[in-house]
């Protein structure tokens, strides 16, 4: 799970969406509380006593199920295949959100909704005046998700972390709630923004996010198409079409000479060792060339690491592992054929490539 990317889904597009679904109960909550106070009382420092407690209730309830989601994915030990389905299914559905904000009518029964039963429940709640009221309705908008919080549940289970999953939906709720905020304030102007060009706005950016989510599931599945291996073919700094496997077979002159040979050494019983520094957001270096069939073996060190690069995965090698907060760790890549082996982090967010080359000397 790509945390900025789920923060920044919050920030452009989940407020909008859920403003959608959810706006309603604000603006309930914070009618109920000027309600019960004479106008000249009411001042607007006021709203924001309920659009407090009503944000500060929805950061509670969509952490604790970011956490548990974690565990349920943790506990279900899922493959990194199936997370990469999972990131990819996610992004579909925040197309078909998007789909749905830009009017297209023949998706809208595709769109999830909670039971009837659930969003009466909730409506029910809003209704009360009680001075918690706000922070407790806040606490329910997890039985009436919209849909691209739905996206994101499904991103905090294909994390199998608890901790991640709880940040990922921590961070997208502190996201949309600049929007809930300004809904508290202006709700029936903001409603009326909602139908029109910011839902437009939304609608684009979910699907900016959907596109970054299902590209990050390619490349967890080992795609050889991901976007930054067609941009990388664009640039011509990315010449190796064939699929991201340990026995491809394209000749050297395809290799990129952006590839770092000065990370590979050789021991004295001839295997190659190809040393990788692993950070909290990258590998260093990135790409680095080996020779083709000789035994050889990859060394991760990592130092005060967390989040997505304390797991790796290498798709065409059926290879996952998780690294140490702190040491080395070593993987056999066997006798690799030329070609190119691509490895990345546990939630496809963070690449590198190894080059395999037919030259008898590299470097």
């Amino acid at each position: 799970m790509n945390l900025w990317s789920v923060f920044l889904t919050g920030l452009l597009a989940g407020g909008a969406s859920c403003a959608v679904v959810q706006g309603g109960l604000l603006a309930s909550a914070v009618a109920r509380r000027h309600d019960a106070r004479p106008d000249a009382e009411w001042s607007r420092l006021d709203d924001a006593v309920p659009v407090g407690g009503f944000l500060a209730g929805k950061l509670v309830s969509h952490t604790i199920a970011g956490a548990l989601l974690g565990l349920i994915g943790d506990a279900a030990q899922l493959g990194f295949r199936t997370r990469a389905a999972m990131q990819i299914g996610a992004g579909v559905i925040m197309i078909v959100l998007a789909a749905n904000l830009l009017g297209v009518q023949a998706l809208r029964r595709l769109v999830p909704r909670p039971p009837e039963a659930v969003t009466t429940f909730v409506r029910r709640s809003a209704r009360s005046q009680a001075v918690v009221a706000p922070a407790v309705l806040g606490f329910l908008t997890i039985l009436v998700p919209c849909g691209v919080t739905l996206s994101v549940m499904v991103l905090a289970v294909a994390s199998g972390s608890a901790i991640t999953g709880a940040l990922g939906m921590a961070l997208f709720v502190i996201g949309t709630s600049p929007l809930f905020a300004a809904l508290g304030y202006a709700v029936r102007r903001s409603a009326g923004l909602l139908r029109g060009y910011l839902g437009k706005a939304a609608a684009v950016a979910v699907i900016v996010a959907g596109i970054l989510s299902i590209n990050s599931g390619l490349a967890l599945s080992g795609s050889s198409f991901t976007l930054e291996r067609a941009w990388g073919r664009v640039r011509g700094t990315d010449q190796m079409d064939m699929p991201g496997d340990m026995d491809g077979g394209r000749s050297d002159s395809a290799m990129s000479p952006r590839a770092d040979t000065s990370a590979v050494t050789m021991d004295s019983a001839g295997v190659q060792h190809i040393m990788i520094d692993v950070g909290k957001t990258s590998y260093s270096p990135s790409r680095v060339r080996i020779r083709a069939g000789m035994p050889t073996r990859l060394v991760l060190r990592t130092k005060d690491i967390r989040g997505c690069t304390s797991g790796i995965v290498i798709p065409s090698a059926g290879v996952e592992r998780s690294l140490p907060p702190t040491g080395e760790t070593v993987i056999d890549l066997g006798h690799p054929k030329p070609g190119r082996i691509d490895y990345v982090c546990s939630a496809g967010m963070y690449r590198g490539v190894i080059e395999v080359s037919e030259e008898r000397s590299i470097g």
